[in-house]
């Protein structure tokens, strides 16, 4: 959770400036908060996307925002989402061997626990097929499941199947995504309530 708001006090700041139309700082306050948020939701997306090779998250619909009211001066950003298939990220299967890399900063590393290598392939139960029209296929056809996997012993089955982080973690990230926004996020405060000054005065 991400919360955009501002320190009551600045309240009588903005009075003042508005002089005549003080009565306005309230909705000043509120109009400023919501459109940061909105500004914060979009860099939150773009540093996550910029930092992770996974591809389509959806980070910007994974993030719900509560818009600050006039007695509630604060916006919250709330993500959600479970952690996400290793095979959206970047993968490679060259030569047999796969390879996983979750940071656009890092590199292709060999994926293998306790001695047994993973593989991407279709782990679907064998001949299974669709009981319903899906948005994947038509009843009866061949049920596809494409994952980075890796098998638990000898047999075909059990099968354990990787995953990446959860769209909350990867915005979350201290280090490369949250930390490197959430300083620009009063600044934003603060120029878009100078904005929104300007707007009611006409300016």
């Amino acid at each position: 959770m991400i919360e955009v708001t501002i320190d009551r006090g600045s309240l009588a700041t903005i009075e003042r400036k508005l002089g005549d139309m003080g009565n306005r700082a309230p909705t000043v306050l509120k109009n400023a908060i919501n459109q940061t948020a909105r500004q914060a939701r979009k860099r939150l997306g773009a540093e996550a996307q910029k930092t992770y090779t996974v591809k389509n998250a959806g980070f910007n619909r994974a993030m719900k925002l509560k818009n600050a009211t006039v007695s509630e001066p604060e916006a919250v950003i709330r993500a959600k989402g479970e952690p996400i298939p290793l095979k959206n990220f970047k993968i490679s299967k060259a030569g047999g061997v796969a390879k996983a890399q979750v940071l656009k900063a890092g590199n292709l590393k060999p994926l293998q626990m306790a001695g047994l290598k993973a593989f991407v392939n279709n782990v679907a139960r064998k001949g299974q097929l669709r009981k319903k029209d899906t948005a994947k296929g038509k009843a009866g056809t061949q049920v596809t499941h494409v994952a980075v996997a890796q098998r638990r012993g000898p047999g075909r089955l059990p099968i354990k199947t990787f995953f990446g982080n959860s769209i909350p973690a990867m915005l979350g990230n201290e280090k490369r995504v949250y930390g490197i926004v959430e300083p620009e996020i009063e600044k934003m405060v603060q120029e878009n309530v100078e904005k929104q000054i300007r707007k009611v005065l006409g300016g």
